[in-house]
């Protein structure tokens, strides 16, 4: 009996214990820099955002947050490549509605489930999308870019980060919706295809304002319709999709920080708790609100709230990936 008391009293100090140090720990946490991987190449939209949440972040932790970027497969090689980086806080992804919601559906053979490997941190902004088109393209406005659409989509191309990709479904949506068949031409990331665009060998890409409207602004690109319901403060010369014969064709691209599974719940909230800090900064506000992007609702940026629309996310584009018969190749 006494043998047995001295054992289970052992126990319980040594339990209390490596609370002790794991309190520690996480107290001490972050020690080193974090990673962030964007799983595209630089320039692009997603790139653009993750570095400037970055750099906040960054001030809130009190530790430097690297950028890496780990393009390929329309986002799916960072992807992988965060799911199996240690479940630690110290490494984390950023991905959209098309790297994370699509992409469950549209390649068979993923080498990991973003709703069981990754856990969601908080979504941190909504992007608007934009029809950005060469210069000299002839149309202004959904009607006027449908009607062209249909008489001449054999001959034109749309530009895509790769296939899955938020571009790449934008351009899928406008395919759909407007009745035509507009073949897409797949980039390591967006930044290359909007160069293209700019250099007009392609004709036009559905691209997040968080880069466009620069390019609007300067006349590189020509901004053809915004899609969504009313014009937005960023670009308010550019016509809206709510304007015309085809107010449904809306799309926004939300955005959403993760990490690894196996990560502990006080890293977790941890982080998120830095990251909502990080976005209210009115440095980030201001160049957020620059680029049109627009602030997610308090829900979101919560954990739970961020792990829910992401599973609504992966059912809600489903049906249409698997009609449209799409695969990565």
């Amino acid at each position: 009996m006494f043998d047995r008391l001295k054992q289970k009293t052992a126990q319980l100090l040594g339990a209390l214990v490596l609370a002790s140090l794991s309190t520690l720990a996480f107290a001490a946490y972050p020690d080193r820099p974090l990673t962030l991987i964007v799983p595209f190449a630089a320039g692009g939209p997603t790139d653009v955002m993750a570095r400037v949440v970055a750099e906040s972040l960054s001030k809130v932790l009190g530790q430097s947050v690297i950028v890496e970027n780990t393009p390929g497969a329309g986002g799916t090689v960072g992807g992988t490549r965060a799911s199996r980086a240690p479940g630690d806080g110290y490494t984390m992804l950023i991905g959209n509605g098309g790297t994370l919601a699509v992409s469950a559906t549209l390649y068979k053979n993923l080498s990991f489930d973003v709703l069981k490997d990754f856990i969601p941190i908080a979504s941190i902004g909504d992007a608007p999308q934009i029809v950005s088109a060469r210069k000299d393209f002839p149309a202004t406005g959904l009607d006027e870019f449908a009607a062209y659409l249909k008489q001449n989509a054999s001959r034109l191309n749309f530009g895509a980060a790769g296939v899955g990709s938020g571009t790449w479904l934008g351009g899928q949506l406008i395919n759909v919706k407007l009745g035509v068949k507009v073949n897409g031409v797949n980039y390591r990331g967006a930044g290359q295809a909007v160069n293209d665009v700019m250099a007009g060998h392609i004709d036009y890409m559905v691209e997040s304002t968080t880069t466009a409207v620069k390019y609007v602004n300067s006349g590189l690109v020509k901004g053809v319709v915004v899609l969504r319901p009313k014009r937005i403060a960023a670009l308010p010369d550019v016509p809206s999709a709510g304007e015309s014969g085809f107010p449904d064709l809306l799309y926004d691209i939300w955005n959403m920080i993760l990490v690894p599974k196996g990560t502990p719940p006080e890293v977790v909230k941890k982080l998120n708790q830095s990251l909502v800090l990080a976005l209210q900064a009115p440095a980030l506000r201001a160049r957020f609100e620059a680029a049109g992007i627009e602030d997610t609702t308090p829900e979101q940026k919560t954990p739970e709230g961020a792990r829910a629309l992401l599973a609504s996310e992966v059912a809600r584009w489903r049906p249409l990936i698997i009609d449209l018969g799409a695969t990565p190749d």
